[in-house]
């Protein structure tokens, strides 16, 4: 499900963060309307959703590859030399 939220100043939009968030859900984006210019109060539409994000990938172990790394380039030295 995709909510879109219009707010007409920051009081309106932490209210609306707040009640939606405690709804369970989260802000997917935050567009001022066309009109609004830099200093002005914000004024905008958000977009809240109930699906979860996926998951990022796995960190990868850096460390650990660097070890493998170094443990091929010796076995490749040693048979050179043999």
């Amino acid at each position: 499900m995709e909510l879109n939220e219009h707010y007409a100043n920051l009081i309106e939009r932490t209210e609306k963060v707040t009640l939606r968030e405690g709804q369970g859900l989260r802000m997917l984006s935050d567009t001022f309307d066309s009109g609004w210019k830099p200093g002005d109060e914000p004024h905008g539409t958000m977009v809240f959703t109930d699906k979860m994000p996926l998951a990022p990938p796995p960190a990868r172990n850096l460390l650990t590859e660097i070890d493998s790394l170094k443990e091929r380039i010796a076995k490749l030295e040693t048979a050179k030399v043999i």
